[in-house]
């Protein structure tokens, strides 16, 4: 959409903000985004605030060292302020997976808060930084900044009026995933099949709305913040949105691709059983990191098929790429016991494991996929330990 000048010329494009909550939710993606570039941008700041998680927060069945880093928890907190400063009804609605406290180098634990102002949120950060000031500056700054549609790297903008029901909607976001590779900062080579098997470009931020009642995903928002690299302007991302409320369904992903190949995604941490059944079925199977990436790479039909026998999946990680996947006519479900669609609740006091995917995922636009996927790995696993 450009605008024309007096003369005939073509002007810039018209400046377009959104009404609607997925537009909002992908505006919010976008300033996070900016903040999770800046935090990388500096090994000091990053270095200085990488914490291992403890207890209930850390995903033990994944990683024998689960980590945040301030820009976790600052883009959770900016993504809930920009959604509840703009729909009031969602305020206490929006859930993170981390906590918002972290530890400063004189040993004091701060909670992370996003002010009304930049000087109010200048205050906290200063407490978190150990009054790096200058750090705190440029962070708090640029959790304020404003961003509109066309500031975005996406393919066309999400509807400014949507059939949502405020009352029953919740929103899980997981502000960094693939954390580790955040914090490693290693830039990997696309593989033979047209993917990243590690590295930044598997870095996402995943924002989910769904159903409080029903527990079905209604929309999602995706942002690779590390989507393409400029040697003078450094990183710039791309977003991905996705809407279905049951009367419509629309999106920004690729029109389906029907892959030549039957190539299906896991972690690099699947089981050599479960691997091997499906390459004994006529599969081909590569890893990646991040459950948000590899369901990313599903949606936009580079692979077939998301599969993963193990619980180490949660809520945030899945509830955006599951929305996006519906609106395709795809699905997301149990791997590990009947092939019946994941749902979703509100954050509950239980910790984490509460919201874990217990019994694995597997995932597909296509439906019959899923269901050939789910009779060669269901048979083959009893409940792991949680």
């Amino acid at each position: 959409m450009f605008s024309r000048d007096g003369d005939g010329t073509e002007a810039r494009p018209e400046r377009r903000c959104s009404g609607g909550l997925t537009g909002c939710a992908l505006l919010a993606s976008e300033a996070a985004a900016n903040v999770a570039r800046l935090c990388r941008s500096s090994p000091r700041l990053l270095s200085m605030l990488v914490q291992e998680k403890c207890g209930e927060d850390a995903n033990s069945s994944r990683f024998a060292h689960d980590f945040k880093t301030l820009a976790d928890v600052l883009v959770q907190r900016i993504v809930a302020k920009r959604i509840s400063r703009q729909f009031p009804k969602l305020d206490g609605n929006v859930y993170g997976e981390e906590n918002d406290t972290i530890q400063n180098n004189k040993g004091q634990d701060v909670t992370i808060l996003v002010g009304e102002t930049v000087e109010e949120t200048l205050q906290c950060l200063s407490k978190a930084l150990g009054d790096d000031l200058d750090s705190a500056k440029s962070l708090a700054e640029a959790a304020h900044k404003e961003f509109e549609l066309n500031d975005l790297n996406v393919d066309c903008y999400p509807p400014e009026e949507e059939n949502l029901d405020m009352d029953k909607i919740g929103i899980w976001i997981d502000p960094i995933d693939s954390t580790n590779e955040y914090i490693n900062g290693n830039v990997d080579n696309i593989n033979e099949y047209g993917f990243h098997s590690s590295g930044l470009h598997c870095v996402t931020i995943n924002i989910g709305l769904f159903d409080k009642h029903s527990g079905k995903p209604i929309a999602g928002v995706i942002n690779q913040p590390f989507f393409k690299f400029d040697t003078i302007k450094g990183w710039s991302g791309r977003c991905y949105w996705a809407y279905s409320d049951g009367q419509k369904s629309l999106n920004s992903l690729p029109e389906f691709i029907s892959c030549n190949q039957e190539l299906v995604v896991t972690s690099s941490s699947e089981t050599d059983e479960a691997k091997e059944a499906l390459q004994r079925s006529g599969y081909i199977v590569a890893t990646a990191s991040g459950a948000g990436y590899k369901m990313l790479c599903v949606a936009i039909g580079v692979v077939k098929c998301y599969a993963l026998t193990k619980d180490s999946t949660y809520a945030w990680d899945t509830c955006a790429a599951h929305a996006m996947l519906a609106s395709q006519g795809g699905t997301a479900c149990h791997c590990r016991t009947s092939a019946e669609p994941l749902t979703y609740r509100p954050k509950t006091t239980g910790g984490g494991r509460a919201h874990c995917n217990a019994d694995g995922v597997i995932a597909s636009r296509d439906l019959q996929t899923v269901d050939r996927v789910h009779a060669i790995l269901s048979p083959l696993h009893t409940h792991c330990n949680s």
